[in-house]
């Protein structure tokens, strides 16, 4: 099935940049005192061809792994065997995000603020260096405005939801699967700064009021009603040396997204190796 919006290809570094920085993706806003800023959220994938399945959708398909029936086992375990007393009063928001965060299949996918920070994510890993990478961008308010038709309590909350926000609005996942009977609604939520990776990377997360629901599907739904909702910018294979060469030389890399001692690891690995 194809995919949701317009393609944009570009094949060296300068178009990459034109396209990341240009007024379609990084507006004047007059409401936000006169600076360029982007009200769209980014998401680097290393293959063109991949859609939005969450990894929770990604598990073996079986009776028993449906993401409607699996998903809370997933999460009910996790929060039984971690550290003792560690997540005992948290609320499942803030067990999601950790959950997420740590590797967990979730229906969350991760999303940046920063276009850099997916481009990394989109030309990251040297197995997939002979395809063509992308970049999704989803207007964050469009999104929102969508997702009004549906709840109208949701209408004129910020774009993106913190935990506090979130909680305020669904109690848990309970409170928010059963907004399913109104609508399909694709959130964007902030999560918590649990280390220093996700304010380095500007993280943010997408979560549909279904484990099942497909991100791709909602937003090839809406796509043709609101042309500026969702793009996707191609990243040509024969450019992507190129481009990991140039994020590295603006401290966008695995050092600087990963802090700690396997971020530099792995960022020592793959600078001290030949060129792709």
């Amino acid at each position: 099935m194809s995919l949701p919006g317009p393609e944009i290809r570009v094949s060296t570094w300068m178009e990459l940049m034109a396209e990341l920085h240009s007024r379609n993706l990084v507006q004047l806003r007059s409401d936000e005192g006169d600076h360029l800023r982007s009200p769209y959220v980014f998401r680097g994938v290393d293959v063109a061809t991949w859609g939005l399945e969450t990894s929770l959708q990604r598990l073996p398909k079986n009776q028993s792994t449906r993401p409607n029936i699996v998903e809370r086992s997933l999460l009910r375990s996790f929060r039984k065997y971690a550290n003792a007393g560690a997540l005992d009063k948290q609320s499942e928001w803030y067990v999601l995000a950790v959950a997420q965060h740590n590797g967990l299949p979730t229906r969350c996918l991760d999303w940046t603020a920063s276009p850099l920070v997916a481009a990394h994510f989109a030309c990251g890993d040297e197995k997939y260096k002979n395809d063509d990478g992308a970049i999704w961008c989803v207007h964050a308010g469009v999104l929102r405005d969508i997702n009004a038709m549906s709840i109208a309590s949701l209408r004129g909350i910020a774009w993106v939801y913190d935990t506090r926000l979130l909680e305020n609005a669904f109690i848990d996942l309970e409170a928010l699967d059963s907004s399913s009977s109104q609508g399909d609604l694709m959130l964007l939520w902030e999560p918590p700064s649990l280390d220093l990776r996700i304010p380095s990377q500007s993280g943010l997360l997408s979560i549909m009021n279904s484990g099942a629901s497909s991100q791709s599907a909602f937003l090839r739904t809406h796509s043709p009603t609101y042309p500026d909702l969702v793009l996707r910018i191609v990243i040509s294979a024969a450019m992507k040396s190129e481009a990991r060469d140039m994020l590295d030389q603006n401290n966008i890399s695995e050092r600087s997204l990963f802090p700690g001692l396997p971020g530099l690891c792995a960022w020592l690995k793959r600078y001290y190796g030949t060129s792709w």
